[in-house]
């Protein structure tokens, strides 16, 4: 059973074929050669934090290759400086997979670790197809809290990657939120954002080379279910 209802990926589709229209409480925070980011209060979740969406792409960068990297936690054990371990986990009474996965956080402050669930959909319409991978915090029973290392309740990490039109490129849309918890001052937060969603999003493009490098032949994603939109 699916953890996201269809209509969840097709609206992140349609999010995405009207990035244009970013408006209302979005407001630009950077912006590079590949990619532009927007913040917005999260109102709906804590608004001394912010939402944050990124949009752009590349032209090297083949849309199957980010998916897989994207989802590849053993992979990004390789080039995510900041990923201490990940594990996968059956979710008590559902059907769906969860993922544990601690990051590491700078001295003095404590490591934190989410649980969550992924699942990826293929969405097509009358012109395109579109990788969407849907990412959401479980409750924090749904795995062990660790002594010495704070959960991240509130996480969420939604993308939607198509090809560009050569097909050796790709157009991404990707939006994330998650609340660090703890007491670290909103300046230290929103600093830390400032440089880590860009770094982020250097660092998966250098993944990409990595993964293509290794795997020059490429490796077929796994078939999941198509999503007419």
């Amino acid at each position: 059973m699916s953890f996201f209802s269809e209509e969840t990926f097709k609206d992140f589709v349609k999010q995405f074929k009207t990035q244009g229209q970013v408006s209302g409480d979005w407001e630009l925070y950077v912006k590079n050669s590949d990619f532009t980011i927007y913040r917005k209060p999260a109102h709906d979740r804590n608004p001394n934090l912010y939402h944050y969406r990124s949009i752009g792409g590349w032209n090297d960068v083949k849309s199957e290759t980010l998916a897989q990297v994207y989802l590849d936690l053993d992979f990004r054990k390789k080039w995510d400086k900041n990923m201490h371990s990940h594990a996968s986990f059956k979710v008590p009474d559902e059907e769906h997979v969860g993922s544990h996965f601690e990051m590491k956080y700078p001295w003095p402050l404590s490591n934190r670790d989410y649980a969550y669930t992924m699942e990826r959909k293929l969405v097509k319409d009358q012109e395109d197809e579109y990788q969407v991978i849907l990412g959401e915090s479980l409750p924090v029973s749904s795995f062990p809290e660790q002594k010495g290392v704070i959960r991240i309740g509130t996480y969420t990490q939604n993308i939607c990657i198509t090809p560009n039109e050569d097909g050796n490129g790709c157009y991404v849309f990707m939006d994330y939120f998650d609340d660090p918890q703890g007491s670290i001052p909103k300046s230290v937060i929103n600093w830390a954002a400032k440089t880590g969603v860009p770094a982020f999003i250097n660092s998966l493009r250098s993944a990409c080379f990595q993964y293509q490098a290794e795997n020059p032949n490429g490796v077929p994603l796994d078939s999941v279910d198509v999503i007419e939109l």
